[in-house]
């Protein structure tokens, strides 16, 4: 059997995302003022993310034309970034679609995630590991 990372976290090239929203406004004040996220290109139709290291771009889809969400997508933090962007979600009073959860506190295979939806309804999972998976 293959594997599918061949890597260690550390070596894993970025990846690109993106993704069609109704309202750009809202979403570059998600995701720069929320979670921290710097900005990248802007050119008022469309704008790069840095989110958590991979290339997010937000782009404002055409009138008329619905914002299609997708089920999930999200980065998996050490536990200190975790902590930081859980405090920012709730400092915005975002609401939580699962709250946050730790596993196994304290133990070599603790874990921990969340989930928000962004203003377009892009639902964000934020994942911790104690220790790597791969």
């Amino acid at each position: 059997m293959s594997k599918i990372f061949t890597h260690p976290v550390s070596k894993l090239m970025p990846f690109h995302l993106s993704i069609g929203v109704a309202d750009i406004k809202s979403a570059k004040h998600f995701y720069s003022q929320v979670l921290n996220c710097a900005i990248g290109r802007d050119n008022g139709a469309w704008f790069d993310v840095n989110f958590y290291g991979h290339q997010l771009t937000i782009h404002q889809t055409p009138e008329g034309k619905a914002a299609v969400t997708i089920d999930h997508f999200g980065p998996m933090l050490n536990k200190t970034a975790w902590l930081k962007v859980f405090e920012q979600c709730e400092r915005h009073h975002i609401e939580f679609l699962l709250s946050p959860t730790i596993k196994n506190q304290e133990m070599e295979n603790e874990s921990g995630k969340f989930v928000v939806s962004d203003p377009a309804g892009n639902k964000l999972e934020f994942k911790f590991y104690q220790k790597a998976l791969y």
